[in-house]
């Protein structure tokens, strides 16, 4: 069952309503208006895992682990 948000045109007030179906009607909790706007929302998830690393970061000033201060070296930490 997905959870939608919209926005009501009349109030202003936005809402988040759990749609059992493609055509169910739903109504402003505020003002009682049907006409209402969805709304985009960000999607949420979460891993145990924790993030993923960055592809192509190494850790090094170059990119490179250990390069740093090496001869031949990008730069002197």
């Amino acid at each position: 069952m997905p959870i939608y948000e919209y926005k009501c045109e009349d109030c202003g007030t936005v809402s988040e309503f759990i749609v059992f179906s493609a055509d169910e009607e739903v109504a402003c909790r505020s003002c009682s208006s049907k006409k209402l706007s969805k709304l985009m929302s960000a999607h949420n998830t979460t891993s145990s895992s924790g993030p993923a690393p960055m592809p192509g970061f190494g850790g090094g000033c170059c990119g490179d682990p250990g390069t740093c201060g090496s001869p031949g070296g990008c730069c002197a930490c």
